[in-house]
């Protein structure tokens, strides 16, 4: 269906409440833009309460396909002016689609583990392109799912727009404390910490699964008490004038390492 009258105000109106990440978190909906984004969380099966389209805007034919698909299954469809388009949109130059889903991360105890999982814990990342960055480079690994421990909302647009949709199609768990995360993980995998003081280098920790790898926040890192209870310890080498590496590409470099580790 399509939006007339005084819906179109409304879906606006919801859009911008969830902004706000209480919103999100008691509705258990976020919002997302941009056509690989929307389509990938379409793809991945979640419910999709609300597309905003801008006809004028929006030329994609694949994308009105999957629209229609959405349509289909109970979503509504509301046609914007490219005014109010503008309005909703995070980017400079909107593509003309921004969807409602009601979608958020899972429970830890939801995750199961078994012998070849790699698993992303995300502890206290607090730039939102950084977690989606991560989120994209945990899948891009094949690995099993990211965890979240505290940090960043995983929900957050800036989140959702860095992953490349992968969000939707990557399990991501939320541990509600190092507590239920460590508990969660005892006698399930064995799990490595990021340290810049770690004797031994990401070339020759054992990382092969079942493993979760644990990376820090951006500025500190991992706190001295997280690296004590994790069971290894790993760095990643600085062969030129760089001291570190973003959290993101940190990320990817270990669970590269896991994987290659993997296949032997």
């Amino acid at each position: 269906m399509s939006g007339t009258g005084s819906q179109p105000r409304a879906w606006l109106r919801r859009v911008r409440a969830l902004r706000d990440r209480r919103v999100r978190e008691q509705e258990g909906a976020c919002v997302v833009e941009g056509i690989r984004q929307v389509l990938s969380a379409i793809d991945g099966g979640h419910e999709v309460e609300a597309l905003l389209v801008d006809p004028a805007k929006l030329r994609s034919e694949v994308a009105w396909e999957s629209i229609q698909r959405a349509v289909e299954r109970g979503a509504t469809l509301v046609e914007l002016p490219t005014r109010d388009m503008e309005r909703v949109s995070a980017r400079d130059n909107p593509v003309g689609l921004v969807a409602v889903i009601r979608w958020a991360p899972l429970p830890l105890d939801a995750l199961a583990i078994d012998s070849d999982a790699i698993i992303l814990v995300a502890d206290d990342v607090h730039d939102p392109g950084n977690l989606g960055t991560i989120a994209r480079a945990t899948d891009a690994a094949g690995a099993r799912a990211m965890v979240v421990l505290g940090g960043a909302d995983p929900t957050h647009p800036s989140a959702l727009r860095a992953s490349l949709g992968t969000m939707f199609l990557l399990p991501i768990h939320v541990a509600r404390s190092h507590d239920e995360l460590f508990e969660w993980v005892a006698g399930r995998c064995r799990t490595v910490a990021t340290s810049a003081h770690a004797t031994g280098d990401v070339w020759t920790t054992a990382l092969h699964p079942p493993v979760a790898i644990v990376v820090g926040n951006e500025a500190t890192g991992l706190d001295a008490a997280t690296v004590a209870r994790c069971d290894l310890t790993t760095r990643i080498p600085m062969l030129g004038t760089a001291t570190s590496l973003n959290v993101a590409v940190a990320a990817g470099v270990l669970l590269y390492e896991a994987r290659r580790q993997a296949s032997l």
